[in-house]
C-alpha cells in the first residue's frame, strides 16, 4: 500500500503525509493523511472493519477534472488589475426571486474570493454594475455595440485603477424536470479596460446530480450553500473561473493612466503595489476621445497618438510621479493619457 501511495505521490495526483510516533503513555500510532491533487467531488465509504487493533476503512472517490490544477501565471514585470463585474443572468426564470440578487450580483465577490492569496494580479470587484458586452460567437476581438455599455466599461476601470475588466452572463442556470440535476454554465470574458475590446473568452459548465434545490433558508455563500451539490458545482466553476483569469491577466499588458499633470511631472493611478519602480521605462500615447465606429455602429476601439517615453522618477504605494524622458516644448501630458509598459 505505501508504495502506491508513494507512486501515486510522485505522478502528483496524492499528496501524501505520513508520520510516526508516541501518543500518550506510550502508544504508539502510525499516521497517513492523503489530499488528491484534484477536486473530490463526492466519496462513499464502502467497507469498515477491525482487526488486531487496526481500524480500516475502504472508501470510493469521484475526481473532478484535472483542469482544477491552478493554470502557468506570469509573474515577471509589472502586477495587472482585474476588476470583477456583476453576471446577468440569461434566463431569469430558471431562478426564484430570492436567488436573483445572489447569483447576478455576489458572483463577483464569491469569485474575488477564490483566488490565491499569492495570486499574481490584483483583484477588485464590483458586483452590481452589469455588462454584456454584445461580442459574436466566432470572434474574441469584438465590443459592445454601443456607447453607453462601452464607457461603463472604461469609467468603472478608472475609478478601481484596473488594467483590465472581467464581465460575462450566467448562460444557464436550469433544474432538470425531476429536479435531480441542475447545470451552472458560466460565460467570462477578459476587456481590456482602455478600449473595451473584448481580449480572452471561455465557458465554464458543471452539472450538479443530487441536492439540487435549495431551500429558502439557506442564505446565498453560506456554508449550507455551498454544502449542497448545487453549490459544489457553483463553487467548481468560480474555481475554474478564478485559475483562468489569474493565468490569462497575469500574462496581458500592463498599462498606467495620467491621474494629474505638472510642468514637470505627472501622476500615475499605479504604484508599487503593481511592481513598479524608480528607472522604469513606460511608452505614453493619448487616445481619442470617440472609438473608431463602422458604419453599422460596431465600436472597433480607440486610436491612439504616440507620446514619447516616460521614465519613473518616485513611487508610492498606489500611486507614482514619472516625467517625459525628452519634453518637446509644446508637448505636456494629460490627465488621461495612457502609458503602456514594453
Amino acid at each position: 500500500m505505501r508504495s502506491a501511495l508513494a507512486d501515486a505521490a510522485r505522478q502528483a495526483s496524492l499528496t501524501v503525509d505520513a508520520r510516526s510516533g508516541t501518543a500518550s503513555h506510550q502508544t504508539a500510532f502510525d499516521q497517513v493523511v492523503i489530499r488528491s491533487g484534484t477536486r473530490v467531488e463526492r466519496h462513499r465509504i464502502l467497507a469498515e472493519t477491525e482487526q488486531d487493533g487496526v481500524y480500516r476503512v475502504r472508501l470510493s472517490a469521484e475526481l473532478g477534472a484535472a483542469g482544477g490544477h491552478r493554470g502557468p501565471v506570469c509573474r515577471e514585470g509589472h502586477t495587472r488589475r482585474l476588476l470583477l463585474l456583476g453576471f446577468p443572468v440569461q434566463r431569469p426564470e430558471q431562478l426564484a426571486m430570492r436567488e436573483m440578487t445572489g447569483y447576478a450580483q455576489l458572483t463577483a465577490t464569491e469569485a474575488a474570493r477564490r483566488f490565491p492569496e499569492d495570486a499574481a494580479i490584483l483583484v477588485d470587484h464590483q458586483g452590481d454594475l452589469m455588462v454584456l458586452p454584445g461580442v459574436p460567437e466566432r470572434v474574441v476581438d469584438g465590443v459592445a455595440a454601443d456607447l453607453q455599455g462601452w464607457s461603463v466599461i472604461r469609467d468603472a476601470a478608472r475609478r478601481h485603477r484596473a488594467q483590465y475588466v472581467l464581465a460575462g452572463r450566467f448562460r444557464s442556470l436550469a433544474l432538470a424536470a425531476d429536479e435531480k440535476s441542475r447545470e451552472v454554465d458560466l460565460e467570462a470574458l477578459i476587456l481590456d479596460a482602455s478600449s473595451g475590446v473584448c481580449v480572452a473568452r471561455q465557458r465554464f459548465r458543471r452539472v450538479a446530480q443530487g441536492k439540487v434545490k435549495i431551500p429558502g433558508t439557506v442564505v446565498f455563500g453560506s456554508a449550507d450553500h455551498y454544502a449542497t451539490d448545487f453549490g459544489k458545482a457553483y463553487a467548481a466553476v468560480l474555481d475554474d473561473m478564478a485559475r483562468w483569469a489569474e493565468a490569462t491577466t497575469s500574462c496581458l499588458p500592463f498599462s498606467a493612466r495620467v491621474i494629474r499633470s505638472g510642468k514637470d511631472a505627472v501622476h500615475l493611478d499605479a504604484g508599487a503595489e503593481q511592481g513598479l519602480a524608480p528607472g522604469d521605462l513606460l511608452s505614453a500615447f493619448r487616445p481619442d476621445r470617440q472609438p473608431v465606429v463602422t458604419p453599422g455602429g460596431e465600436i472597433l476601439g480607440l486610436e491612439k497618438r504616440p507620446l514619447g517615453e516616460v521614465v519613473i522618477t518616485t513611487v508610492y504605494p498606489r500611486f507614482a510621479i514619472a516625467r517625459l524622458q525628452t519634453p518637446a516644448p509644446d508637448l505636456q501630458l494629460e490627465a488621461g493619457d495612457e502609458l503602456h509598459g514594453h
